[in-house]
């Protein structure tokens, strides 16, 4: 057999390969929510902590893999590139993660708030149009409305509306919008730096960011609070955000960036099974009116318009023919 006609079938194994590890880093992604729930339950280790032990051990992972082979080739980063690094550091890790674990608490369902923070793919609509100079258009915008929608459904979670959902979800949203940012910065630069090796530095900066937050709200004695909740805690910083990010970068690599989307769309509805199988979370109507409506916004973000026919010169018709 030739070189060339080998060329499919390796294609095909890569491809396969990809999608697998990007659906098992998406579906750890989708047990961080009730991880979290149990060390919330057993310990008092407040978000910032959380964040800084998730993130450090993460950058220490992802750089082991990707640093050796970035330096060799391009060599160290220049100060345009540590402006990227520390942007998405600030505002995709210690800002957007520290609400985001915060809202965790703050929800009485692991499931609500998974779901809530799915929408980031919907805020990053409009964000893209400032970061990646993506137009706006009616299609987007009924997404992002419909997306609200869902979430202001979520004030139902515990049956009737409470102050203490709404703040939830406006917590939320502040994560969501947050990693949006960093989801539409990260689209525009990545391909400077591969994807592992810029979460890998943008993680180690927020990592550092929030550490003094982090020292400055600690209350008791770290490392018994540890002991405490060391299982769901271990498996969040090791399982759920290292290996998770480590997969998941690994499928990117592999597959189209459609694909990838199209994957992470399992997460809100695996963390509403997982909550129910794990925690024997029970959704009502109110929040699983809201999930749906919530998925359908996000699918509304992924459809594209089939491009305009050509003319006969072979160019796109102007507006009027």
């Amino acid at each position: 057999m030739s070189k060339s006609e080998n060329k499919p079938s390796i294609v095909k194994s890569s491809s396969f390969w990809g999608v697998a590890a990007a659906i098992i880093g998406v579906s750890l992604f989708s047990t961080v929510e009730i991880a979290s729930k149990y060390v919330s339950e057993r310990a008092q280790i407040d978000a910032y902590m959380m964040v800084f032990m998730r993130f450090f051990v993460t950058a220490i992972l992802l750089l082991a893999f990707s640093a050796p082979t970035y330096l060799k080739q391009k060599g160290w980063p220049g100060w345009k590139d540590w402006k990227y690094f520390i942007i998405n550091g600030l505002v995709g890790i210690a800002f957007s993660l520290s609400f985001f674990h915060l809202a965790i608490d703050m929800f009485e369902n692991a499931s609500s708030s998974a779901v809530v923070f799915s929408a980031n793919a919907v805020f990053a609509i409009v964000i893209a149009r400032f970061v990646n100079n993506e137009p706006w258009t009616l299609q987007k915008w009924c997404a992002l409305i419909l997306a609200l929608c869902g979430v202001s459904l979520f004030i139902f979670e515990k049956g009737t509306p409470s102050v203490d959902a709404l703040k939830a979800i406006l917590v939320m949203c502040l994560a969501a919008m947050g990693f949006a940012f960093s989801v539409c910065l990260t689209r525009k630069v990545v391909g400077n730096y591969g994807a592992s090796f810029f979460m890998g530095i943008s993680s180690l900066l927020g990592s550092l960011f929030i550490l003094p937050v982090a020292l400055f709200k600690l209350q008791g004695n770290l490392l018994t609070e540890i002991q405490n909740a060391w299982l769901p805690l271990a498996y969040i910083v090791f399982i759920g955000t290292a290996v998770a990010y480590v997969f998941y970068y690994e499928g990117l690599k592999r597959i189209s960036a459609f694909i990838a989307s199209m994957i992470f769309f399992l997460k809100p509805g695996l963390a509403c099974i997982l909550a129910w199988l794990i925690r024997g979370e029970k959704m009502n109507a109110w929040t699983i009116s809201g999930t749906a409506i919530i998925l359908v916004a996000l699918l509304m973000t992924l459809m594209k318009k089939k491009p305009r026919p050509k003319n006969q010169e072979g160019t796109q018709p102007q507006a009027g023919e």
